[in-house]
């Protein structure tokens, strides 16, 4: 299915809709945006929960179809969209397959270890309720434990992406929640450390993708500030 009707819905707080809005950008495919604001709860509307009952972003409408799951969406993006590259979602068996499994350990396992350590501030602040500081420290200690693992996978294949020498939906996806060192207020230290050369490389690879880079340079300069103001005040 292809559409000159293409929507997205989506929101720049959201990780997984950074990482569709920048395969859109990388293909320079035609589409339309509709920013949901979650602060306001437009996420839980029945006019967005007829996009996608979950009622979570993002989501895309192509014609009379919708799909949520932001994973869902960048293969079906990949299958349907000719302007995608190829080695997105490569049509060799085992390149996809490691693709898929690496889209596997950003949902089951990088993603929610990346987000674990700031979400203890936003709870904090949004319902006044305090945390154990150990509880935090080891949520931050599987945060870096993830960050280690992320290095190693690098290792295994030749080339500057996660399976080899192209990027794919797998890199895009995991370098969005690879961002939230940001919000977790360690980016410096992950700067410093010299234990992750080939994160550093590859988040500097990923940063010269036109799409990837507009789509982070939107949210470090405009979101995140906000975010982290409001955090941390």
């Amino acid at each position: 299915m292809q559409s000159s009707q293409l929507t997205l819905y989506w929101s720049p707080l959201s990780q997984p809709s950074r990482a569709v809005h920048a395969l859109l950008l990388i293909a320079d495919i035609p589409f339309n945006t509709v920013v949901i604001d979650l602060s306001k709860g437009e996420q839980r509307t029945e006019d967005f929960k007829k996009i996608n009952p979950r009622g979570v972003v993002p989501a895309i409408q192509d014609g009379d179809f919708t799909l949520g799951e932001s994973t869902a969406i960048l293969k079906y993006l990949c299958n349907t969209q000719p302007s995608i590259p190829g080695h997105y979602w490569p049509k060799n068996d085992d390149k996809r397959a490691l693709v898929d499994q690496f889209l596997e350990y950003n949902g089951n396992h990088f993603r929610d270890s990346l987000h674990a350590p700031y979400m203890f501030y936003l709870i904090q602040k949004l319902r006044g309720v305090t945390f154990e500081a150990a509880e935090f420290e080891s949520a931050m200690k599987a945060c870096w434990k993830e960050l280690d693992t992320l290095e190693v996978y690098l290792g295994q294949h030749e080339g500057d992406f996660i399976v080899g020498k192209e990027p794919t939906i797998a890199d895009i996806q995991i370098f969005s929640d690879f961002t939230s060192i940001y919000y977790n207020k360690i980016e410096e230290q992950f700067a410093e450390n010299d234990k992750y050369p080939r994160i550093k490389a590859w988040k500097n690879k990923m940063l010269e993708i036109i799409g990837v880079k507009k789509i982070f340079n939107q949210w470090h300069d405009k979101v995140l500030p906000n975010i982290n103001g409001f955090m941390y005040s």
